[in-house]
């Protein structure tokens, strides 16, 4: 095994992900292409294993992965592990990392004072795809800033239609986008569609930093939330809330 520091182009970088707070994002670089993953958790035992979705099993040499559930402003300890062609491995000595906190968003604080989050006791009634059983469409109305639902390469066509089982009165909608650290999968704007009533929207997707409330004053059971424009790709949501009035 011989030290990561022989094939490392640049320092680690941690960050949190400001599409979402409840996960952050490593970077490094590295002098050739590498299978390459970080080890990582709250002690030495570390539990946690990540790597680049970009790999898609072959090596590269900027190495960008999320790491789901690293919150900002807590210790966790790291290895960072990998391969070359040749079938050499590399190891990096134990260290810690602390994700920098961001600073609050005025949006989310002004959030507290609607009402709650209706989605939250509905059920998905239809969706136009799920990358598989891993991003369901259910992830996106569970309130985890860790789970996401992915369509199957949906694109602009992407939509879920999320039922509350009876007739409400709402106040507005949030749309959490989902995103890729290429730049896809990125939701822009999305419409809402009311008891297949008149089409809402568009609206702008929000991030878990910024939400985006949209405010739709009306009454209905069930909501259809179209992609309007997106970056394409996986499309999904972190989370889609519907606020009570």
């Amino acid at each position: 095994m011989r030290p990561f520091s022989e094939v490392q182009a640049d320092d680690f970088v941690f960050e949190a992900d400001p599409t979402n707070l409840e996960r952050g994002i490593f970077r490094v670089s590295t002098t050739e292409p590498m299978i390459c993953a970080i080890v990582w958790g709250e002690t030495d035992a570390f539990g946690n294993f990540n790597n680049s979705l970009a790999m898609n099993g072959t090596g590269i040499v900027d190495h960008d992965v999320f790491l789901p559930g690293a919150i900002p402003g807590r210790t966790y300890y790291f290895q960072v592990q990998g391969s070359t062609a040749d079938g050499a491995l590399y190891r990096s000595e134990t260290a810690t990392f602390t994700i920098p906190e961001p600073a609050p968003s005025g949006e989310a604080a002004a959030g507290a004072d609607r009402g709650p989050n209706l989605a939250l006791d509905a059920t998905v009634a239809d969706v136009s795809s799920e990358f598989n059983d891993s991003f369901a469409a259910t992830n996106a109305i569970d309130d985890s800033g860790t789970s996401e639902w992915s369509s199957a390469g949906d694109g602009d066509d992407a939509f879920v239609t999320i039922d509350l089982g009876t007739s409400r009165e709402i106040a507005g909608v949030e749309f959490i986008t989902r995103s890729m650290l290429d730049g896809t999968a990125v939701t822009e704007t999305f419409t809402v569609t009311v008891d297949d009533g008149a089409t809402l929207g568009p609206f702008p997707a929000g991030t878990p930093a910024e939400p985006n409330f949209a405010a739709i004053e009306t009454t209905g059971r069930t909501f259809r939330f179209d992609v309007d424009t997106s970056t394409g790709g996986n499309v999904g949501a972190v989370e889609i809330r519907i606020l009570a009035s």
